[in-house]
């Protein structure tokens, strides 16, 4: 009997150490290394009656832990260990990556307006509280817990800063990871990865996944430890590292090569497109690169003007019809014309897409120029409510009383006829225009969408989804079907150039080929989810209230999965926020969008400022804490 009620106390104990009840037990990894199933993967290794916790605790149950391990500083991996930390656990984090743990309200408060011309293109996962740190770290540092040596390793990729921790117990060499892998060969999302690339002198918007290579190095740094176990911060525990890492790489690699063969920065950027190559894919890239496009060496037709990144189209009697107005320099320009006396006026204004080059200055051209503004329907909202947005190249300057354009909607103005297309190439948000002059040329006017050598897809915040009969699939469907001889002029782009036939088909089967390459890289059902992160959103991210008033914010989802998805959404309110409902679900088609509306009170006595509220989302095998946010400025 002694024997069975020491047993007893003996299990009690080591669930009462890794925190769980019974029915809900955690999983045994070796003798001291305990794994806590959950949206993050919590680990407990226990030894002397105390607890050294790696990632957090996504069960909530354990009480109390020494010390908690951080490889990076995202919110929806660092939420699972701030219960710890508050409870008096030692937080470790990089060193590398302390302003983002500690320094996260100035952050906030700077992003309220930085979030407008943005081209730096990071991730927004960041705390909305500082952290208490107990401890930092570096690569290179070795610490010990409780005779249990530690390793540090630097790996950044899926993060700019991240480390992982290497620790030897139970004659097992775990490796805790973060987020550079998830599971057998793959990675969470893609669009994490996007960053500058400095040694092809390229800047954050126009580096699609620049820190694979990095991601790549760190693999291989952790390969070449030898692990037995890879414990990443989601996903599946991996027992074949090895095998994993490689598979990852050569996963990684086969979507690069797919990017680079049919890319529009190849045009841009053609003096350094083979660094990209090489970072990514090795010493002897090789890339099946498409034939540019045949390119009009000669100038633009007379009638139109090429301004900066807009162009002027003028009638025969001297009247203006303007394409997008990004700088001030533009409208500068326009008016020597008409001070000239080559311009009489303008009849009109028509946006490509909101990108700040091509809108700062609309208005400013409306005081001189009191013309209308047209666009298609997807694209007016951004350009009526710029700062409901989280995207890209925001223009804080709204643009109002536009003149909403259907669909193929044709338009007679002077000796042209214009027919207005929803585009979406370079951003989800993009229209385009044809213009077909009678007797003479016909031009398409497609914003940023094409350039020679391929699609304008290099910034993964841009959402270029790849659905059948959406993003660069429509945009390539609708090429053939324009008029044949039609120029294409990008604004960025001097030349207009065409494509024929075989190239537009060689670009939809790579874009065929990336989602098959996609969805064998991501775990997610539907590849999308990888490539798109606005496809869970607040509207509007940028809200202003007043203490005592309430406030008016939606959350929109759009299903990506090939069947129906019921979403839970649960709110995440700061002290002197609080919401009629703060939880609610909703069931959306496929390929459809949703929204869930939720009506926030804010306290009387709430002082002014800049407050962050995040979501949770819940739906099939996904539980994501935190995923998105808004910013509140309380005046």
């Amino acid at each position: 009997m002694r024997n069975l009620i020491a047993a007893i106390i003996a299990v009690l104990s080591i669930l009462f150490l890794a925190g769980v009840s019974r029915g809900e037990p955690a999983v045994q990894l070796s003798d001291h290394v305990s794994l806590i199933p959950g949206p993050v993967n919590g680990v407990s290794i226990e030894k002397d009656n105390a607890r050294l916790v790696v990632y957090g605790d996504p069960s909530g149950k354990i009480e109390n832990a020494e010390m908690v391990l951080f490889t990076h500083s995202r919110r929806d991996v660092v939420w699972a260990g701030l219960g710890l930390v508050e409870r008096g656990a030692k937080a470790v984090v990089p060193d590398s990556d302390v302003g983002n743990f500690t320094n996260v309200e100035k952050f906030w408060n700077e992003f309220t307006t930085r979030r407008f011309h943005d081209y730096a293109q990071q991730g927004t996962k960041i705390l909305t509280e500082s952290l208490k740190i107990g401890r930092t770290v570096k690569a290179g540092d070795n610490f010990s817990w409780k005779a249990i040596p530690i390793e540090i390793i630097n790996t950044p990729g899926y993060t700019r800063q991240a480390i992982s921790y290497m620790i030897e117990v139970d004659g097992i060499k775990y490796a805790f990871v973060g987020d550079i892998i998830y599971g057998n060969g793959k990675l969470l999302d893609l669009y994490s990865l996007q960053d500058a690339v400095a040694e092809a002198k390229i800047g954050g918007y126009h580096g699609w996944a620049g820190r694979m290579a990095t991601l790549i190095n760190s693999l291989r740094k952790v390969a070449g430890r030898k692990p037995d176990i890879l414990v990443p911060a989601r996903g599946p525990v991996i027992h074949n590292p090895g095998e994993a890492i490689n598979l990852l790489i050569e996963r990684l690699q086969a979507v690069y090569e797919n990017y680079l063969s049919i890319n529009a920065g190849r045009w841009y950027f053609r003096d350094n497109y083979d660094i990209l190559a090489r970072r990514v894919l090795g010493d002897n890239p090789k890339v099946n690169w498409m034939p540019w496009a045949e390119v009009i060496k000669d100038k633009p037709p007379s009638w139109i003007i090429p301004i900066s990144n807009s162009r002027l189209i003028i009638s025969e009697d001297r009247r203006g019809f303007l394409i997008d107005c990004g700088g001030r320099g533009i409208v500068d320009e326009v008016i020597k014309l008409r001070e000239a006396g080559k311009l009489t006026g303008l009849d009109g204004l028509f946006i490509t897409h909101y990108h700040d080059d091509h809108t700062d200055n609309v208005a400013a051209c409306l005081v001189e120029f009191n013309c209308p503004v047209y666009a298609t329907g997807p694209s007016v909202d951004i350009l009526e409510h710029p700062g409901d947005y989280r995207l890209p190249c925001l223009t804080p300057n709204a643009i109002a009383n536009i003149k909403v354009m259907p669909e193929a909607h044709k338009m007679r103005w002077k000796e042209f006829t214009f027919t207005f297309y929803d585009f979406p190439g370079q951003t989800i948000y993009h229209d385009a225009l044809l213009v077909e002059k009678d007797g003479a040329e016909k031009i398409f006017f497609i914003g940023d969408s094409f350039t020679p050598s391929g699609i304008d897809d290099y910034c993964l915040q841009n959402r270029n989804l790849l659905h059948e009969s959406m993003g660069y699939f429509y945009c390539l469907n609708l090429l053939r079907k324009i008029p044949a001889g039609t120029l294409l002029i990008n604004q960025h782009v001097v030349e207009p150039f065409s494509f024929n036939a075989g190239q537009l088909d060689l670009m939809t089967a790579t874009l065929n080929k990336r989602k098959t390459l996609l969805a064998e890289l991501l775990p997610w059902d539907e590849p999308n989810y990888g490539i798109d992160e606005r496809w869970f959103r607040f509207s509007p991210y940028g809200s202003k209230a007043r203490p005592g008033r309430n406030v008016q914010v939606s959350l929109k989802v759009i299903n990506h999965s090939n069947a129906s998805r019921t979403l839970t959404a649960a709110l995440n309110l700061p002290a002197g926020f609080d919401a009629t409902r703060p939880a609610a679900s909703i069931a959306v088609p496929p390929r459809a969008e949703k929204q869930l509306d939720f009506n926030l009170v804010v306290d009387s006595s709430i002082k002014p400022g800049t407050y962050v509220i995040t979501a949770d989302v819940k739906q099939e095998q996904w539980n994501l804490h935190q995923w998105t946010e808004a910013i509140i400025e309380v005046e």
